[in-house]
């Protein structure tokens, strides 16, 4: 009896992990964002690299690094979603859907921001922020270093009052959002306005090119100049890394009952940024340890086919888990202890195309040339 109750504790709690997705997911808009700053704005200068402009050819490139692969999953998969959808809502619907789904703008409707390949609404959003980018990266490039933690602040009080507006409206401060079912929701529509519009997401997104920008000047004056001294050594990146598992652990044991957008804003994206931060700093140095860890081959390799996991395990997991389209497969929806093959099978599947794919040269050549005519 005790160790039946002990896995059922751990199962439980191993949920409570699993169900914060909308927690976590603040961290890859933020980094995305760093991502964007460090590539196109001048270390140690204050203004944006001539390659945001024009603008449109900026956002089509950036873009472009993502949609083929994209489509791609789309189109393979197009059959299956097609079929589910048109089962339950009719061809006129399936053909909006498919509309919505092909030019990235699900994540601005609340309610069908998880069309089709439901992951990718993180795709529709970030499409937004691609838009937004270039025309604001000069702006923040050219601010000094108290203009950037200005940003930070206001950026962060301009999120965290949707936030508060979402939970005082329906008085959903402690529920856990992932946990709790659609109809049991108060008001789902605006939950799903909270969790995916576009604006929202970019409002992190423009965390993570403020918290680059603050690293990037760390060795120069308001002048642009060297500073005579040297930077404070770089802080710890473990302390932050457990600060969020311990987040994460604490809200699956019930042992922090907040909601999963005020979480996500007072708590994981701010240590999500400092631990980015600190990366950063700690790889400059040359450190070691876990920043050594991290660039390990073996984890340096899953980082290079994180994409396809991304876009491809959302897709393959309703062949196994979608009740109409796998009773339809196999006859059944797989067992919880088919999940092992499950992840074994997209693993796999994402490296087949990160091969046969996204490294094939004439792939990028075609890819590059329609980029390049859209560009013009």
């Amino acid at each position: 009896m005790v160790t039946a109750n002990r896995k059922s504790c751990l199962i439980l709690l191993g949920c409570g992990v699993c169900l914060q997705v909308n927690v976590w997911v603040g961290a890859f808009f933020v980094i995305s964002g760093y991502v964007v700053a460090y590539t196109a704005t001048e270390l140690n200068r204050y203004e944006a690299s001539p390659r945001v402009q024009p603008a449109g050819a900026y956002t089509i490139a950036r873009v472009a690094g993502y949609y083929p692969l994209y489509i791609l999953v789309q189109v393979l998969f197009g059959a299956m979603f097609a079929w589910v959808d048109n089962m339950f809502n009719g061809p006129i619907a399936t053909a909006a859907h498919a509309i919505m789904s092909a030019t990235l703008t699900q994540a601005w409707f609340p309610a069908h921001a998880e069309i089709w390949n439901a992951p990718t609404w993180f795709l529709s959003a970030l499409t937004f922020a691609m838009v937004v980018l270039p025309h604001v990266l000069p702006t923040i490039a050219a601010l000094r270093k108290k203009g950037l933690r200005t940003l930070l602040v206001v950026l962060t009080a301009v999120s965290l009052t949707s936030k508060l507006a979402y939970s005082y409206d329906l008085g959903v401060w402690s529920i856990m959002e992932g946990m709790t079912g659609p109809k049991a929701h108060p008001n789902i529509l605006l939950w799903n306005v909270t969790r995916f519009n576009p604006f929202y997401c970019l409002l992190e997104v423009l965390m993570g090119v403020a918290a680059c920008r603050l690293v990037m000047l760390e060795n120069v004056d308001d002048k642009g100049q060297p500073l005579a001294t040297p930077p404070p050594a770089a802080g710890s990146l473990l302390l932050p890394l457990l600060g969020l598992v311990a987040i994460t652990a604490a809200r699956a044991a019930g042992w922090v009952q907040l909601n999963d957008p005020l979480t996500r804003g007072l708590l994981f994206v701010p240590l999500f940024t400092l631990a980015l931060m600190n990366l950063h700093r700690n790889t400059i140095a040359g450190g070691k340890g876990l920043t050594g860890l991290l660039a390990h081959p073996f984890l340096a390799y899953l980082g290079t086919i994180s994409f396809p996991i991304f876009v491809l395990h959302g897709a393959i997991g309703q062949m196994f888990y979608k009740k109409v389209v796998a009773t339809q497969l196999w006859g059944l929806v797989m067992p919880a202890s088919f999940f092992p093959a499950y992840c074994a099978i997209v693993l796999l599947s994402s490296a087949a195309v990160q091969k046969l794919f996204l490294e094939q040269k004439k792939v990028q050549e075609v890819c590059g040339n329609i980029t390049k005519a859209l560009a013009k």
